[in-house]
């Protein structure tokens, strides 16, 4: 009897410890739920109801990347990574833009903080070149979920800036990246073969860790775009102040393009204060916004693109292959 009971409570605890394995699945919806790497602080109560679900693009390749050490607060704003709490409100007061003596040329004598701005060797952005860059199509793949969220912007002055709540991230390889927010640059940053297009628009990400990722895409002038006009119809008129729109959404899988080939490189912020280790993948195709769109976004901003850095010992990759042109056999005559 004594036997049976243990034989009984063996087989008991058998089928409690079992549990099937998980099953992962191609669509966004139904993957299990996962847990966010970092805690913003920047959601209000009464927005954290709804059950939105992500939506999906998958893409090829991504690249190896440096750590950076900057923390992000709640607007989703660099906090340089020597600044304390007593000296972080003596930081913001630091200004700078895109003139005069608070132009790019010197944004490294305005802050200590600043120094990478003019010494740093992985600056961005660069000059995207076809011929220069590396094609492969072995490195870990990329995955985008995006979520609807009511619209929260901010004119900072220099950018239009759409702060995003947790929930939205990319997946590099196994590496997930929780977006923080978009904003935009007239002209574009990065220039393709040499030429500025005329407005860019930056997803910027983060890890648990610190490590930055940011997505460009590039915009020509041609049709209406209505995921911008979105954004257009809710402009905040103060500079400084982030206005919510809770009956509107923009989603930022709308500015992807249907190509979804990119360059790849390490880099840094485009801003003050310069940090590198920042992983940047460009599409290579633009959108389409029309000449009066970004013509009121460039009103709102003025120019706002910080120059051309160099490449130095920097390799530029792009996620595909170029395919090998067909050699004609060569001729002979034979007398």
């Amino acid at each position: 009897m004594k036997k049976s009971v243990q034989t009984l409570f063996s087989l008991l605890f058998c089928l409690t410890s079992f549990s099937p394995p998980l099953i992962q699945t191609a669509f966004a919806e139904e993957k299990p739920a996962e847990p966010p790497l970092i805690d913003l602080g920047a959601e209000l109560e009464s927005m954290t109801g709804g059950a939105e679900k992500p939506e999906a693009r998958t893409m090829p390749s991504a690249m190896n990347h440096s750590n950076v050490v900057e923390r992000v607060d709640k607007g989703g704003n660099v906090i340089p990574p020597h600044a304390t709490d007593s000296n972080q409100s003596e930081h913001k007061q630091v200004s700078w833009g895109y003139s005069g003596k608070e132009g790019p040329r010197y944004w490294s004598d305005l802050s200590p903080e600043n120094r990478l701005c003019k010494e740093g060797k992985n600056q961005s952005p660069v000059n995207l070149k076809d011929k220069g860059a590396l094609g492969t199509t072995g490195l870990p793949g990329l995955d985008i979920y995006y979520r609807d969220v009511p619209l929260k912007v901010i004119n900072k002055g220099h950018a239009v800036q759409v702060n995003y709540p947790l929930g939205s991230y990319i997946k590099l390889g196994t590496e997930r990246y929780e977006l923080l927010q978009f904003h935009f640059h007239t002209p574009s940053e990065h220039q393709k073969d040499g030429f500025n297009y005329p407005m860019e628009v930056h997803l910027v990400h983060r890890d648990g860790e610190g490590n930055f990722a940011v997505l460009g895409v590039i915009f020509q002038e041609g049709e209406t775009n209505p995921a911008l006009n979105i954004l257009l119809k809710n402009l905040p008129k103060k500079v400084g102040k982030q206005e919510i729109h809770r009956r509107a959404s923009l989603n930022p899988a709308r500015f992807l393009p249907g190509n979804t080939e990119f360059y790849k490189y390490s880099g840094s912020l485009t801003t003050p204060p310069c940090s590198e280790g920042v992983l940047w993948m460009v599409f290579k195709q633009p959108i389409d916004a029309s000449a009066e769109q970004i013509q009121q976004l460039n009103d709102l901003m003025g120019n706002n693109a910080r120059p051309i850095q160099p490449n130095y010992s920097r390799s530029l990759l792009k996620s595909w292959l170029e395919a090998e042109a067909q050699q004609a056999p060569e001729l002979y005559e034979f007398y």
